[in-house]
């Protein structure tokens, strides 16, 4: 049996996106002929004829409202009975639309293979500079109960994380504590190309992540085992995040397309930074050499590639990999389907 699904809180809400507001009215003795909404405070109102019903009944409602802006809104219901007059019986429901660009900060915390409103996976980069409101949200609204941190042990002392309230964080320190960060030694001019042409080194690491398994393996089975909303970095949240990430969708059944899309979307989602990261480390690189350091800070697809048939060079096939390497029973990959949705 699949592993039951927390509850969860009210999911953020976001400019742009439908938002369904639904209840139940009635009038004692009075028959309700139509419902009506405000949005200013009742200043103005909106009606909508209900169904005919009789004095005994009362009437399930459900209405549609897509903010166009950010902000905070009050949705205001009230029926109006069969003499045409409005009833004094008047619901409130407050929301707060946020913006859906990049609402997170320095983290970019997004969800995993859906949409915020119904996700329960979450990815991000690392956390070291997470505001108080951020993680407010987070543990609120999204209503992530574990974090899954995949950073290095020198990576977590350069930038240590707050513990949040009400959440707790599992390390998973990967295998090669030698897998350091250090671009401004690495990728600089006169250095870079010693790592081989554009991409070489990048499918080396990604097919060396199949060899992860203790990590990956563990993650999976946490993740599967607790069935909770989670969100899983590293420093970027891009190569190790990616392949954790890739390696979930896949095993939740995901088709090929959907877990690319997926992993490609951090240069999305990580533009800007990635721009700043080129330009700074890039300066005084041949062409040669900047071809070799975007290839290092961008997500590329012949990545993904390369890390998927290494598994099936080493394991045979997926499947076996996952059983076989990573430990995962059918009943864990039926939660981590349920998990993903």
């Amino acid at each position: 049996m699949s592993q039951p699904l927390a509850p969860r809180t009210q999911p953020p809400y976001f400019a742009g996106t439908p938002i369904e507001f639904s209840g139940y009215v009635d009038d004692f003795d009075r028959t309700i002929c139509a419902m009506e909404f405000s949005l200013d405070d009742g200043r103005t109102w909106t009606a909508y004829p209900t169904a005919a019903v009789d004095k005994s009944r009362g009437v399930n409602w459900r209405f549609v409202y897509t903010p166009e802006q950010p902000g905070r809104y009050l949705l205001k219901v009230r029926p109006v009975t069969e003499d045409g007059e409005p009833s004094d019986l008047i619901a409130g429901f407050a929301f707060e639309a946020l913006p859906l660009a990049r609402p997170f900060g320095d983290a970019r915390i997004r969800p995993v293979g859906g949409s915020f409103a119904d996700a329960r996976l979450f990815r991000s980069r690392e956390l070291s500079a997470l505001t108080g409101e951020e993680a407010a949200f987070i543990s609120q609204a999204l209503g992530i109960a574990t974090i899954y941190d995949l950073r290095t042990r020198s990576e977590v002392a350069a930038h240590p994380e707050p513990y949040i309230v009400g959440m707790k964080t599992i390390a998973l320190e990967p295998s090669s504590e030698h897998r350091r960060k250090d671009s401004d030694k690495r990728l600089i001019a006169g250095v870079i190309e010693k790592y081989g042409a554009p991409e070489e080194r990048m499918m080396r690491n990604y097919r060396r992540y199949v060899s992860e398994q203790p990590l990956l393996g563990k993650a999976l089975r946490s993740l599967a085992a607790e069935g909770t909303p989670a969100l899983i970095h590293c420093v970027n949240g891009k190569d190790r995040t990616g392949v954790l990430c890739a390696t979930l969708l896949r095993a939740a059944g995901a088709d090929d397309d959907t877990v690319m899309e997926d992993y490609l979307r951090v240069n999305e989602d990580h533009a800007d930074l990635i721009a700043e990261e080129a330009e700074r480390l890039g300066a005084g690189m041949t062409a040669n050499e900047r071809a070799c350091l975007m290839s290092f800070i961008e997500a590329r697809p012949a990545y993904l590639r390369a890390y998927f048939e290494e598994i099936d060079r080493q394991a045979g096939s997926f499947d076996r990999y996952l059983a076989e390497a990573l430990h995962l029973t059918p009943e864990a990959q039926a939660n981590l389907r349920t998990l993903v949705g």
